[in-house]
């Protein structure tokens, strides 16, 4: 089921996402063991990289993203690609407060975003900003296009966390002028009602809530399935291994009885032993 859609609104002259990111979401949270707070400020900063990397034009196109503050999350990484296959950590995996002034007390009053995009074909681009002391992920994103794509941009996240902290409800919707957008589209942006709008994707799913507050006026529209998935495996990771030679690997095994290596992003541990050494050398 399509989960993504981008188009064009206002008579063409703006570029609309939509993305409802619930099962990313609930999978992110679900693979870390996330606190309901940690699992709201990660899930905000999944679903403004789910638009991210819909926003990518090449299919080796690749996109990540860094936050660190001296707040109570520490740092939140999150990678996408062209696939639209998502997947992210956050360091403080139990951070704590009231839910409600979540983002202001996990980002604290210093910190920055940095955003590494990577066509594949050129020198990968790399933008960054400060985190806004009131700490908002919207307002983060929306101060990066500002400053380092210079790029109006209306970014809102949404995410609600039932009582045991799991997902029942996770979108994005964005707003960006194109550079031909007449004034009066421009105000209308500035003050359209994104989370009225997104709130509507729960009931009436992506295309349709679009649909519904634009009334129709949608061009080009490109429907698209984004889900939380890892690219590492056992294969992936002996490849990595074999980068250290076989005497390293196997002094490793001797030394610990087995080579472990874990993944931050899928939270996956993968271990190693004689056996795996003398498939990899000795082929």
């Amino acid at each position: 089921m399509n989960n993504v859609i981008r188009t064009l609104v206002y008579n063409g002259q703006v570029s609309l996402t939509l993305a409802d990111t619930t099962e990313i979401v609930n999978e992110g949270i679900r693979r870390h063991h996330l606190s309901p707070v940690s699992g709201k400020i990660f899930g905000k900063a999944i679903s403004a990289m789910t638009f991210m990397s819909a926003c990518l034009k090449e299919e080796m196109g690749e996109i990540s993203l860094s936050m660190k503050s001296d707040g109570s999350m520490g740092e939140i990484g999150v990678s996408g690609n062209r696939k639209l296959y998502l997947r992210g950590y956050i360091l403080n995996t139990a951070a704590e407060g009231n839910t409600d002034e979540a983002e202001k007390e996990c980002f604290g009053s210093n910190g920055a975003l940095t955003i590494i995009r990577d066509d594949g074909y050129t020198r990968p681009f790399v933008g960054s900003c400060a985190i806004p002391e009131n700490g908002s992920v919207d307002e983060a994103f929306e101060e990066y296009f500002r400053i380092s794509e210079q790029l109006p941009t209306r970014l809102k996240t949404m995410v609600v966390l039932d009582d045991n902290g799991k997902c029942i409800f996770a979108g994005v919707a964005v707003l960006q002028p194109l550079p031909f957008a007449e004034e009066n589209v421009l105000n209308e942006v500035k003050n359209a009602d994104l989370e009225g709008l997104i709130a509507s994707v729960k009931a009436q799913g992506v295309e349709e809530s679009a649909k519904t507050y634009f009334q129709g006026d949608l061009q080009a529209i490109e429907k698209r399935m984004a889900q939380y998935k890892c690219n590492c495996s056992r294969e992936y990771l002996l490849g990595v291994l074999a980068s250290l030679g076989e005497a390293q690997m196997r002094q490793i095994i001797a030394e610990d009885g087995e080579l472990r290596a874990h993944c931050h992003y899928c939270n996956t541990d993968y271990v190693f032993h004689d056996a795996d050494a003398d498939m990899l050398f000795h082929k």
